[in-house]
């Protein structure tokens, strides 16, 4: 006797949730490679440092202020590594801490430039004198987010590739995000043969149906027009 098939749900808030966590994953994904770099480079320095002091610690060629010396080289990159991880609390949706606009900003420059320059585009980080963000100002830390989720856009959907990507305060609880110009910088390579000889699939292309969104849940606003996107924190 043939089974009658059931009609696929309806989507609901179930689907709605698993929908938001696949956006906020695809900005993680985008941002781990130098988030696993940053942690990788002092491991393997303090690796090697560690192997040197013991070799020479055998062989009794060191002198305990020598010795002093390496130990104190080898806590800076523990430390150095321990800062590294303290950053993986900005991915984490389900806690309640709030940092000052700048800080988020500066993270979210410093996680997308080396994909940016891959692919041609410059990003510069943000002058030490820029006025416009209130140091006393705190806010969450899902700003991350829609500011890598902005940038990432503007970078995947413009053509033909930008020149440059700016951040730059738009208001206390404001981020406004601009390409400009056209690159005539050479790939380096292309971003979908880069994740091919890694093995890796390559995620589709953030559009602004996606970045509206990412953004809605986390309870920002995005505002975009042509090469400009602006995100604005509620109270802004």
């Amino acid at each position: 006797m043939a089974t009658k098939k059931r009609p696929p749900s309806a989507p609901g808030p179930s689907s709605d949730a698993l929908t938001d966590a696949g956006l906020q994953h695809a900005i993680l994904m985008r941002a781990i490679p130098v988030l696993r770099h940053d942690v990788a480079g002092p491991l393997s320095v303090m690796r090697m440092g560690t192997m040197l002091l013991k070799r020479r610690l055998a062989k009794g060629d060191m002198t305990p202020e020598q010795a002093v010396e390496r130990v104190e080289q080898i806590e800076e990159q523990l430390g150095e590594i321990a800062h590294h991880i303290r950053r993986l609390r900005l991915w984490d949706l389900q806690i309640n801490d709030r940092h000052k606009v700048r800080a988020l900003v500066d993270e979210a420059i410093e996680l997308a430039r080396p994909a940016l320059m891959v692919s041609g585009t410059e990003m510069e980080p943000l002058p030490a004198d820029l006025p416009g963000w209130d140091d006393d100002t705190q806010v969450p830390h899902t700003l991350l987010y829609v500011v890598l989720g902005a940038i990432y856009h503007l970078a995947e959907q413009s053509s033909p590739v930008p020149a440059q990507i700016t951040v730059a305060p738009a208001g206390p609880f404001s981020v406004r995000v601009q390409a400009r110009g056209a690159s005539t910088a050479t790939r380096l390579m292309d971003a979908d043969t880069a994740a091919r000889s890694a093995g890796l699939a390559q995620p589709p292309a953030l559009d602004l149906a996606a970045l509206l969104q990412l953004a809605q849940p986390l309870g920002v606003r995005v505002q975009a027009s042509g090469s400009e996107v602006t995100v604005t924190l509620p109270g802004g």
